[in-house]
């Protein structure tokens, strides 16, 4: 196939740094394979040409069997395959069916080797940001985390036919005043309806048909050691088992707009509400997508969006250009994303933290 002194260095290369990646603990780690790719002597890509040349003799046995098809009929052609004792539409067929395997053959090799080494560059630079960030991910029973987390919040309790925890991972935010500890979940739940169509037959008669419909959705959240605020809640969507039994208008009719307050007390609502949190909480849309607070009797706020790119990240550079890769992943890959929520969280902590505590949260429930 292709070159082999040059495509077999490269993929050799390429296996042992992706199970090296697979195994890496730290950045330290991902920096010594990119430090192999920079040491590397050689194109940093395979070696098509080969692969161009079966592409084009696939291309050229389809157009013979195209031509075959056209002239198949001239009767001193199908004399001569008749003498040979082969029967010319087979093949023709069997020479453009040879054709379209080879092309495809050649064009999936081709982009199956193309697509490695940047989607181990995007692995690397993935786990960088988690490791740059202190970011763990956690291992947890779905079931029994869900029904735990239903003690606490309502925002969990989606999905009338299925439900389960995607991903948990774990961080501790480092703020000017404290540190807050926080966990991400991605819950997954479906909704099952049924939907009924009316079908009229040849003769005019109608019938009502049922069928099951299931519907996909995907919730994410991050659950934050809070323990200034208690007993409230603030959901713009439609989750109103998220609500407490006393709700409370603002004067505020773009608030009011946007969220449903509600709260264990109007004691609470009240305290809770004051003007400079008013104009924090709208502040919130400008980072999430239909964003809900529910602030727990045990110290800890569930702040769930539909947002799916809380771990969006940018990277400049890839393996192709080891030497500038290395130095961004030296660097650290940041999560604007998630540090944007993380600093309005904490924000919004200051605003509630009447005795202006610089220590982190002590009430942290093991999870």
């Amino acid at each position: 196939m292709p070159n082999l002194s040059q495509n077999t260095r490269l993929n050799k290369l390429l296996a042992v740094s992706e199970a090296s990646v697979d195994r890496a603990k730290s950045n330290t780690d991902l920096l010594k394979v990119i430090h192999e790719f920079a040491s590397y002597r050689g194109p940093l890509e395979f070696d098509h040409t080969r692969a161009w040349w079966f592409f084009g003799t696939g291309l050229l046995l389809l157009a013979s069997a195209v031509i075959l098809y056209w002239i198949g009929n001239i009767s001193s052609v199908a004399l001569f395959f008749y003498r040979l004792e082969i029967d010319p539409d087979s093949f023709g067929i069997g020479t453009g069916f040879l054709g379209i395997v080879i092309a495809v053959w050649s064009l999936t090799w081709m982009k199956s080797k193309s697509d490695r080494l940047p989607s181990l560059s995007k692995r690397i630079a993935r786990l960088s940001s988690y490791f740059h960030n202190g970011l763990t991910f956690l291992r947890e029973d779905s079931a029994a985390t869900l029904k735990e987390l239903d003690t606490e919040f309502g925002d969990y309790r989606r999905g009338d036919y299925s439900r389960k925890l995607v991903e948990s991972i774990q961080g501790v935010f480092t703020g000017t005043l404290r540190n807050l500890p926080y966990t991400y979940r991605q819950l997954h739940y479906v909704n099952q309806r049924e939907v009924h169509t009316t079908i009229t037959d040849e003769k005019g008669n109608t019938k009502t048909e049922t069928r099951v419909v299931y519907d996909h959705y995907d919730r994410y959240s991050l659950v934050i050691d809070f323990p200034w605020v208690t007993g409230i809640s603030v959901r713009s969507d439609y989750q109103s088992k998220n609500d407490y039994s006393h709700p409370m208008d603002t004067t505020s009719p773009d608030f009011n707009k946007a969220f449903r307050l509600t709260g264990r007390s109007e004691m609470l609502c009240a305290k809770f509400i004051k003007p400079s949190t008013v104009l924090h909480l709208l502040k919130l849309f400008d980072i999430l997508h239909r964003p809900n607070l529910e602030f727990s009797d045990s110290g800890e706020l569930c702040l769930s969006f539909e947002s799916s790119d809380l771990f969006a990240y940018g990277a400049q550079y890839s393996l192709a250009s080891p030497k500038n890769f290395y130095a961004e992943i030296s660097a650290g890959i940041e999560l604007p994303r998630l540090m944007s929520a993380l600093q309005w969280s904490h924000a919004l902590s200051e605003l509630h933290d009447d005795n202006f505590s610089s220590l982190t949260p002590t009430n942290r429930k093991e999870k």
